[in-house]
């Protein structure tokens, strides 16, 4: 069983920056071009945006659009583990992995996490690619990623292209319905997450599973 964390509350808004992402944007391209970018874009909007919007930026610059070009993929590398060092103990956990490597992302991925009887990570496999703002995956295919790996366990999540976390109401009869197929099969589920890049909800945490 996962230890629960509360989830960050779904009224976060992106559009304040949190004060860790001003002090490594402010230490990358200084103290002004920090505070600028940040009060034109969301981080997630920053994160997607492409050079001839960067550069329409006061203070921007060639050198210091180029270092945000590259921050989603160093975000990924730097939050990302070697494979034999990730082991789950809480929704926070899954959120700090994924965050930047799912929460980018301009259409809804699924994601299936087998885990094994010490919860840790033994697989991850992207079950179904949808639009900005669905996807659709049976629980039979979310259940064949699981004894394909012979895993104890498994986390599910997606992420949401808009920024909110909130699920929607195909996600809570998604989230019932791989309960219901995980409990017949004997493999625990241990959460469903919608991540965005800066916050995100557990259906665990919430009580739902």
């Amino acid at each position: 069983m996962m230890k629960k964390k509360k989830s960050i509350p779904k009224s976060n808004d992106e559009r304040h920056p949190g004060r860790q992402e001003l002090c490594v944007l402010k230490s990358l391209i200084g103290h002004r071009a920090a505070e600028t970018v940040l009060s034109r874009y969301s981080l997630t909007e920053l994160l997607r945006t492409d050079r001839k919007s960067l550069m329409d930026v006061r203070y921007m610059g060639p050198s210091r659009a180029n270092i945000i070009l590259a921050l989603p993929r160093l975000l990924e590398i730097v939050s990302t583990p070697r494979t034999g060092d990730r082991i789950i103990s809480c929704s926070r956990d899954i959120f700090e992995l994924f965050r930047f490597k799912a929460g980018i992302r301009e259409q809804e991925h699924f994601v299936v996490l087998a885990l094994n009887s010490r919860n840790r990570i033994i697989s991850e496999e992207t079950t179904a690619v949808g639009s900005v703002n669905t996807v659709h995956v049976s629980p039979a295919d979310i259940l064949k990623s699981a004894i394909r790996h012979a895993a104890a366990s498994i986390v599910c999540l997606h992420n949401h292209p808009s920024g909110d976390p909130t699920p929607s109401t195909d996600d809570r009869s998604l989230t019932d319905r791989i309960a219901r197929a995980s409990s017949l099969m004997g493999i625990r589920f241990l959460d469903h997450l919608v991540i965005t890049v800066s916050s995100y909800y557990s259906f665990s945490d919430s009580g739902e599973i």
